[in-house]
């Protein structure tokens, strides 16, 4: 029950948070030009109400996340998150009657059967950690995030991929420090130890990119496409990275589970209509 609770919970509070910071940034995009105009736009959006909403049930959710990531595997919360743009499909249906085409149908089926076959396995903790591992791959995806910057003409894609793979480098560098973190003998020396940890640091700068890209990513791309898109890499890279560097168990189930779940994801990425010669 704690399990659903620290990631349902979370799941339907970073939809609305996605929302309402598409709202707030989108609208202040329009008014001050969007990012050709750096200062103006930024001071519009932290005096935009509906942003800092949106950050504030972005901060529930992340409390909430971080919580279920510090007790349970990687590969069993993050499918959970993917939660996110179902909701936000279905939000958008009740809420705002926005049309459910057969292609989201689909998506919502593939994610709920992941996740509904994986109940078996629920709540495990059987990881244990390899931290040369965690920095070699943290770096490998890092190059991958740069290769996309300078060779991939499209914004909107590399804008959500380096979202995606900065959001799930920071659970990674996150996991990590709980697993070596004893929360029961906390005092000064710990606490110093902590912030001379590098993962504490691979944790704020990979968090800092991501964090940047996605009000990046509102101010001019298409939240139907970055949303999804963002959240299957975003939960892809902490599963990949909880079979290479945290040795999680992977039953036959987990995996057909995973899969089914980032298939779902991948389907909640809408196209963008190819324009008439």
């Amino acid at each position: 029950m704690l399990f659903l609770l620290l990631t349902i919970g979370p799941a339907f509070l970073f939809a609305c948070g996605n929302i309402l910071e598409k709202s707030g940034v989108s609208t202040v995009g329009k008014l001050t030009g969007g990012t050709s105009r750096p200062w103006e736009f930024f001071k519009g959006v932290i005096s935009n109400k509906f942003w800092w909403l949106g950050i504030g049930c972005s901060v529930l959710a992340t409390v909430g996340y971080y919580i279920a990531m510090a007790r349970y595997d990687l590969s069993q919360v993050q499918p959970m998150m993917v939660l996110n743009p179902v909701l936000t499909a279905l939000m958008g249906f009740c809420i705002l009657k926005e049309a459910l085409t057969k292609r989201i149908v689909v998506a919502i089926c593939f994610v709920v059967a992941g996740l509904l076959y994986s109940v078996e396995n629920l709540g495990e903790s059987t990881g244990m950690q390899n931290v040369a591992l965690l920095w070699s791959f943290a770096g490998a995806l890092s190059f991958v995030a740069l290769l996309a910057q300078f060779l991939c003409k499209n914004r909107e894609m590399t804008d959500s991929l380096i979202m995606g793979i900065g959001f799930g480098l920071s659970a990674a560098f996150y996991k990590s420090v709980t697993m070596d973190f004893d929360l029961d003998n906390v005092d000064m020396s710990s606490i110093l130890g902590l912030l001379l940890d590098p993962r504490i640091w691979g944790y704020v700068f990979t968090y800092g990119i991501a964090f940047l890209y996605s009000q990046i990513s509102f101010s001019r791309g298409r939240a139907l496409f970055i949303v999804p898109f963002s959240a299957a890499v975003g939960a892809a890279v902490p599963i990949l990275a909880g079979a290479v560097v945290f040795s999680e168990a992977f039953p036959i189930g987990k995996i057909i589970s995973v899969l089914l779940v980032l298939m779902g994801a991948a389907l909640f990425v809408v196209r963008r209509p190819r324009r008439k010669k």
